[in-house]
Parts: C-alpha cells; structure tokens; sequence
C-alpha cells in the first residue's frame, strides 16, 4: 500500500479518475483540489465518495463500484505530509503557481509525478524546486497522462485508462527511482531517457494544431449557431493529416538535434490506444477513443490551443533556432494561431531560459539525461 496524494482535479478529471482507481486498489489515498475546484468536494462529500460506473477492467484496481478515499482534504498540509507519492492534475498555464502553493507541505525526497501531455511539466517544477532550495523533490512527467474521465457530482464514466505511459524525470539519472514508488500505482510504466523526449512527444502538440488551423472556419460556422462539434470526427480532415506528417517529419530534426528517439504520429497513437492507420488522417480516423468523444462546444479548439502553442509549439521552435535546425512549420502555426488567439505566443509561455533549456544541443541534452 503506498500513501498518495492526490491534488487537484482539471477539466479531464484526472486527478478524480486516478483518486478512486487508487482508492480502489487499496493505497492510502488523500484528495485534494485548488481552491477554484473547491466546488468539486460537496458532491464527493454528500455521495460518500466516488461512484465509479465503468467496466472494471478500464482501471488499473480492476475494481469499479463506491471508491473511499482515506481522506477528502480541504488543505493541502493534510493531503501532503507524509505522502509518498504526489500525483497533480494541473493546467499547463498555472502550473508553476500552483505547485508554489503546495510546496511548503512537500515532504522531503518525495515523488511528485505530473499527470499532463507533457508540456515541459517537469523541467519547469524541477527548475522551480531548485530555486526553492528543494532539489531534494523528484519530478517525473509523460507525454499523456494515464487516466481520463467524465465527471458528474460524484459519478465517475467513460474513464480512459492509456497503458504503456512513459515517464521522464528531472534529473534524468533518478527515473529507476521513481519507477520503484509509481509502479506501486502504475503497473505499466515505462522509464523515458529524459524530459526532452517526453515534452517533444507531447500527444496534443502532435495531434492538436493542424486540425485546429485547418478546422476554424467550421467550428466557427457550428458556434455561430450555437452548435456542437465533434472535433476528431469533424476536423480530422486529409489535408490536416497531411499537415500534421509534415510537422511530424519537422518535429524529427528536433528530435534528431538533441539525441532523442523520434516517434511517428500514427505509431504513438498506435502504442497508446491500439489502432492503426497508413497516415494520421487514418490514425485518427481508426483510433476508436477518439471517435467515441462526443460533442463538444466548437470554440474548445480556442481553448487548446492556447496551451498547444505557447508551452508546446513555441518551446520546440525556439530550440529548433538553438540548435541550427528550420522548424518553419511550427513557427508559422505559432504566429497564424497566436494571430487568431489574440496573443502573443513567444512571450506568453515559459522562456527557454526558465526552463534551464538553454545550451547546445549536447549540453542541453547531458543536462536532462542524468545527474
């Protein structure tokens, strides 16, 4: 059994999914939320925690039915001390400030894993645990996180577990470490050489950008009537999948430039839900949980790409310039999008400076890899 805190609980509702899976399986689990998820606690309260109507086998517990937690915590210093492991659900955008709030109940040498796509989660937290005085703190990230679900009062459905997650930590060298604790609740996870070739696998950052562009005009149509979209099904056009392959061989130099492994599209999507396609339009097109997501509203694509771009597309671009490599794709979907947005990506997310990306391509990739 290994005591776990849960923290926080996004739109996704990972952090809820991966609390009463863990729950289920008999760990020690203490739940938490931000104060602007505070909401979410009086229905989990009022139900006696979390019903869970899922197939049994869509959980690592293998358990569905009333999920316990150990403690449903309204602070974090309950939830925190003498945690083990310490999993976060947190958007990309206020991910350093909130783990500023959690950080003084942080026990020492403690596990804290992610759940996110890999927006440079854990260079950004180790870099920020550092400056605190606490490289005791052991971050890990993936590129996917694990678990995903709907969320309604207390009733936990439709929860998509992805098997064979790769985790990266930040020192590189201490991912057997941390593969000892989250095995404990992950069973299948797999170690990833460094943060770089999770955050440059990113699952939105390759999925996400080109059917956005390419399907605005559309979702903008629907919403103008007040219309739902169904975006993997409507904007999962032949030409989007045209454009994400060529990102995808752009995306390869990158990769190339700082000694990671570079994963094709359609085969990430292959590893992670078991389907197959010639390219990404057929990927998408044959990947039966994407196809099953229902409606959505037809702006949502508004709201992902203004975490796509600033702390996935911008972050690749500018290494592509630190190391000599043309990423022209990327930039121009950075500036169209960011146009669109109403932003400005370049100066909206973390600097590579922040992020303690800065160097040469064999330093920067020597400094993720082990230490």
């Amino acid at each position: 059994m290994t005591r776990v805190a849960v923290i926080g609980n996004t739109i996704r509702n990972i952090g809820a999914a991966c609390a009463a899976d863990f729950t289920l399986a008999g760990h020690e689990v203490r739940y938490a939320v931000f104060p602007e998820e505070a909401g979410q606690l009086s229905a989990l309260r009022a139900g006696g925690g979390f019903d869970v109507q899922v197939a049994a086998d869509a959980l690592i517990s293998g358990r569905n039915g009333k999920a316990v937690p150990h403690a449903i915590c309204d602070g974090f210093e309950n939830a925190l001390t003498g945690a083990e492991v310490v999993v976060l659900d947190i958007p990309a955008p206020t991910l350093e400030r909130q783990f500023e709030a959690i950080l003084p109940w942080l026990d020492r040498e403690v596990v804290v894993h992610v759940q996110s796509f890999g927006y440079w989660s854990a260079v950004r937290l180790a870099t920020l645990a550092r400056t605190r005085g606490r490289p005791d703190i052991l971050v890990c990230e993936a590129s996917i996180p694990t678990h995903t679900a709907s969320l309604s009062g207390n009733i936990l459905t439709e929860v998509l577990r992805r098997r064979g997650v790769e985790i990266a930590t930040v020192p590189g060298g201490r991912g057997g470490e941390a593969l000892h604790r989250l095995r404990t609740l992950f069973p299948d996870l797999i170690a990833a050489p460094s943060a770089l070739q999770t955050s440059l696998e990113s699952m939105n950052l390759m999925v996400h950008p080109a059917m956005a562009l390419l399907g605005v005009g559309l979702a903008e149509w629907h919403g103008n009537k007040g219309e739902q979209i169904r975006f993997y099904r409507d904007c999962n056009v032949p030409s989007a999948g045209l454009l994400s392959e060529a990102m995808d061989r752009e995306r390869g130099h990158v990769c190339g430039a700082y000694g990671v492994r570079h994963r094709l599209l359609p085969t990430a999507i292959d590893h992670y839900y078991g389907t197959h396609g010639a390219g990404v339009h057929e990927a998408v097109l044959n990947c039966a949980a994407y196809q099953s997501f229902g409606p959505i509203a037809a702006n949502t694509w508004r709201d992902w790409e203004a975490v796509d771009v600033p702390y996935g597309i911008v972050p690749l671009v500018l290494l592509a310039d630190q190391a000599g490599v043309d990423a022209p794709l990327h930039r121009a979907l950075a500036n169209i999008l960011g146009t669109v947005l109403g932003i400005d990506p370049w100066h909206y997310g973390p600097s590579l400076e922040a992020m303690n990306l800065v160097g040469s391509p064999a330093e920067v990739s020597a400094r993720y890899a082990g230490g």
